[in-house]
C-alpha cells in the first residue's frame, strides 16, 4: 500500500503536465506576422517539426473540445451550471467559444485516464491489497480526475484577480494621462490595453475586452457594467461606478480617475501595513517553540548541572 502511493502520484503528476501542456498550446497567441510568414514560405527542417507538433496538439485539443461540446449538447449540464462555468473561466482570462467544451472534455478525459492508469499500475504491482482498498484507490483516482481541473481553474482565477488588482492603479494613471490630453473614454480604454500589455497582461486583457465590446455594443453603460461584473474585482466595480457617474452628471473624468487611483494605492498600502502588523503576532509561536527553550537551557543549564552533581555526591 505504501509503495503504491508514489506510483499513483507519478501518474497523477504526469497527467497534470499533459493537461497543462495542451491548455497552454490552445491559449498561445500567434502574431499576425508569423502566420503570414508561415503561409508565404513553406516550413522546412526544424520549423516543419515545430509546425507538425503544433498541428497534432491543436487537433488533440479540438477532439477534447468536441467531446465537451457533445456533453453540453446532450443536456447533461444545466444552463445555470454552464453560465457559472463560463463566468469562472472568463474570470481567469480564458475566453472563447471552445473554452467550456475544452474544460469539460479535460474533466472527462482525466476522470477516465486516471482510473485506467491506477488499474494498470495495480495490476503490475504485486500486493496483498484488499478488494475494498483496490476499489477505494480507483474511486479516488476518478474523483481526483474530476476535481483537478476545478482546482487548477480556481488557482488560476485567484492569481489572475490578484494581477488585475495590482495593475488597476497603473491603468487609471494611463487613463488620466489620456483624458488630460483630450482623448475620449473609448480611446483611453484602448490605450490601456495597448500600453500595459507587457507590464500587466491581466488588466490589459480586461481593458482590451472592453474596447472590443465598445466597438460592437452601442450602449456604453452596458459595456462599463460588464467591465465591473466580469471579474468581480472591487476596484473595477468602483471604476465602473465612477465612469457611469461622470457620464451621467458630466463631472470631470480626470479628477475622478486621479482620486480613485490614489484611493486604490492607499488601500494597497494599508493592506501591506496590516500584514506587517500581524507579523509580530505570527512570530510569537515560533519564538516560544524554538527560541525560548534555548534561552531556558542557557540560563538554567549550569544550575541544573550543579544540582545533579550535588545529588550525585550525596548518594549513600
Amino acid at each position: 500500500m505504501i509503495g503504491l502511493m508514489p506510483a499513483l502520484w507519478v501518474a497523477t503528476i504526469a497527467t497534470l503536465l499533459v493537461m497543462v501542456m495542451l491548455t497552454a498550446a490552445i491559449l498561445r497567441r500567434q502574431r499576425i506576422g508569423r502566420r503570414l510568414r508561415d503561409l508565404r514560405a513553406p516550413p522546412s527542417g526544424r520549423a516543419a517539426n515545430v509546425v507538425a507538433v503544433r498541428r497534432v496538439g491543436t487537433s488533440s485539443l479540438h477532439l477534447i473540445a468536441a467531446l465537451g461540446h457533445w456533453i453540453v449538447r446532450r443536456g447533461l449540464l444545466s444552463t445555470g451550471t454552464l453560465d457559472e462555468l463560463r463566468a469562472s473561466l472568463a474570470a481567469t482570462g480564458v475566453r472563447g467559444a471552445s473554452a467550456v467544451g475544452l474544460f469539460i472534455g479535460v474533466k472527462i478525459l482525466l476522470a477516465t485516464l486516471l482510473p485506467l492508469s491506477a488499474i494498470v499500475l495495480l495490476s503490475r504491482l504485486e500486493s496483498d491489497m484488499s478488494a475494498l482498498s483496490y476499489r477505494a484507490l480507483i474511486a479516488a483516482a476518478a474523483i481526483g480526475g474530476l476535481l483537478l481541473p476545478d482546482w487548477i481553474v480556481r488557482a488560476r482565477r485567484n492569481r489572475y484577480l490578484r494581477e488585475v488588482e495590482r495593475g488597476l492603479p497603473d491603468a487609471l494613471d494611463v487613463m488620466v494621462i489620456c483624458t488630460q490630453a483630450g482623448i475620449g473614454l473609448g480611446q483611453a480604454i484602448v490605450m490601456v490595453g495597448v500600453e500595459l500589455q507587457d507590464v500587466c497582461p491581466a488588466i490589459a486583457s480586461e481593458f482590451a475586452q472592453t474596447a472590443s465590446e465598445l466597438s460592437v455594443i452601442a450602449d456604453t453603460r452596458q459595456v462599463l457594467v460588464n467591465l465591473g461584473a466580469r471579474t468581480g474585482v472591487d476596484g473595477l466595480r468602483r471604476l465602473t461606478a465612477t465612469l457611469l457617474q461622470t457620464l451621467q452628471y458630466g463631472t470631470p473624468m480626470t479628477d475622478a480617475l486621479r482620486g480613485l487611483a490614489g484611493e486604490l494605492r492607499q488601500e494597497t498600502l494599508t493592506r501591506y501595513e496590516a500584514g506587517a502588523g500581524r507579523l509580530s503576532v505570527l512570530l510569537t509561536l515560533p519564538t516560544l517553540l524554538f527560541i525560548m527553550p534555548c534561552v531556558f537551557l542557557i540560563a538554567g543549564g549550569p544550575a541544573g548541572i550543579q544540582v545533579m552533581h550535588i545529588l550525585h555526591n550525596h548518594k549513600p
